[in-house]
């Protein structure tokens, strides 16, 4: 195989990886429980399901075994990819078979928190691949794949699935999806990773203690908790505030669905152009972008421009292009920062594990914020967090 072709069948790899990582995370936070739901499942258990996102906070804990364990004969990071991408495959396939009702709602609340731990996992082996094997504009490509490709498997698993549910029934709809799980490991087999580089890259033991001994870690682990605010937060609570102003669930997730596809197909790409030229340019860039998107919501807060379609639609576009700029941007140096250490998969990892974290505070501080002083002040506020 050529060079050429190889590299691009490597980031056709990473993108369809990416997507099918997001794959579950829509299903699990999404879809699952509004089925659960309808089927009559209590609130009581549906409350559970959240615990399933758990591993990726978690997989920081295990991710030394990533980088410290594989097979010659697979590859350093074909060794885990394989496993995990077929685990997250028989997890879809035994829940299309499980009928979402209260005896068996357990049950598929554990089937989810397998597959999202398979997810979860691959997603270190994922990492560690671009970012040993990826440099520069490639990298930041890889990076806007990231970003695009996990939004994507979201949307296709969540408000995907709630879409075509009622018309193909839980279990032809669940198999469908399943596809993408094996297309993508068809991908692997067919891509043949460089057996001598995966053995040369493993003098010494990946240890999570060693992350923080790098020089300029502590920035970027601050960087890190900040920057996935600006989409969480703005995507918790622009929705909350169209809801109280009796928007529709249906113009809501109408709203939810553009802010998604702008940050795949404009965001991504501007940042990743950004990105391989000016890198600290780019995420400047971004920031002032989301700036400009709080202020358009804290002004249609004030009422200050009519809360209609126009408005909406622009502030929606600003805050997720800002967002995808500051995604790609931070995630290529995060990325950048992995590769030029010993133990990318560990490095990457924690940082990324900070970032989940961080997303899920800020998009509560968001919430409260708007709750305690009012939609048009918490839009003030939270711009310097973007």
């Amino acid at each position: 195989m050529s060079q050429s072709r190889d590299d691009r069948l490597l980031m056709v790899l990473i993108g369809a990886l990416y997507f099918s990582q997001g794959l579950p995370m829509g299903l699990a936070m999404e879809a699952l429980p509004v089925i659960m739901r309808q089927n009559g499942v209590p609130l009581e258990i549906l409350a559970f399901i959240p615990l399933a996102g758990l591993p990726w906070i978690l997989k920081i804990f295990w991710a030394p075994l990533v980088d410290n364990h594989w097979s010659l004969r697979l590859g350093r990071r074909r060794s885990w990819i394989i496993p995990m991408q077929s685990v997250l495959l028989l997890s879809m396939m035994a829940l299309a078979f499980i009928p979402a009702v209260s005896s068996n709602a357990l049950l598929m609340i554990v089937i989810m928190a397998i597959g999202m731990c398979a997810s979860a996992t691959q997603d270190t082996a994922t990492d560690g691949l671009a970012a040993e094997r990826l440099r520069a504009g490639a990298l930041s490509r890889a990076n806007a794949l990231q970003i695009a490709g996990m939004m994507g498997g979201f949307m296709v698993g969540g408000g995907g699935t709630l879409l075509f549910i009622d018309t193909l029934g839980q279990r032809n709809l669940l198999l469908i999806l399943s596809l993408i799980p094996f297309a993508s490991i068809l991908l692997v087999l067919a891509w043949k990773e460089d057996a001598l580089q995966g053995a040369s890259i493993g003098h010494g033991k990946a240890r999570l203690s060693d992350c923080f001994r790098r020089q300029g870690i502590w920035p970027l682990l601050l960087l890190a908790f900040l920057y996935g605010g600006a989409h969480a937060g703005g995507a918790s609570v622009t929705k909350l505030f169209l809801v109280d102003l009796g928007w529709t669930n249906r113009d809501a997730g109408l709203v939810a669905t553009l802010g998604g596809l702008v940050l795949i197909f404009i965001g991504s790409p501007v940042g990743s152009r950004l990105a391989a030229d000016r890198l600290w340019t780019g995420l400047t860039t971004g920031v002032v972008v989301v700036m400009l998107g709080f202020g358009a919501w804290g002004l249609l807060a004030l009422h200050a421009i009519p809360v209609g379609w126009p408005g909406v639609v622009a502030a929606t576009v600003l805050l997720n292009v800002g967002s995808g700029i500051i995604a790609v941007c931070a995630a290529t140096l995060v990325m950048a920062f992995g590769g030029a250490g010993k133990q990318a998969g560990t490095d990457v990892t924690l940082l990324q594990s900070i970032n989940v974290t961080g997303e899920m505070l800020l998009a509560g501080v968001v919430v409260w914020l708007a709750a305690s002083i009012g939609y048009s002040a918490m839009s003030c506020l939270s711009q310097p967090d973007a």
